[in-house]
């Protein structure tokens, strides 16, 4: 039943025309099984030196292979070793360097109306 739901909600979501994505998935290639990849939403960004300010905030990070940050999406792709970091920490990192960052679980709180 459980993968039956799946697929219904994989079918209603296409309808709604929305991607299906899995946001934090294994590393394909030769990398360690312990390889993760994460694509985290940044909010505030203005050029691309802010996202090579992120870019380089991250890969200082131990257990972080790869980062592509994407301004103009406002979206940071990171591969990490799971055994060593988190995407919490990496969001904390990015939180650190001034920007927003928000997990694909994470709900950005409400703002109030007329803002």
């Amino acid at each position: 039943m459980h993968h039956l739901s799946g697929v219904i909600l994989m079918i209603l979501l296409a309808v709604a025309g929305a991607s299906i994505v899995p946001a934090v998935r294994p590393v394909s290639g030769a990398e360690q099984p312990a390889q993760r990849q994460v694509v985290i939403t940044v909010k505030g960004m203005m050029c691309s030196s802010c996202g090579q300010e992120i870019e380089k905030t991250l890969k200082k990070v131990t257990g972080v292979g790869t980062v592509t940050v994407d301004v103009p999406n406002d979206r940071a792709t990171v591969s990490y070793d799971e055994r060593k970091v988190t995407p919490r920490h990496l969001a904390e990192m990015i939180r650190k360097a001034g920007y927003e960052a928000i997990l694909p679980a994470e709900v950005p709180p409400a703002q109030p109306a007329g803002r």
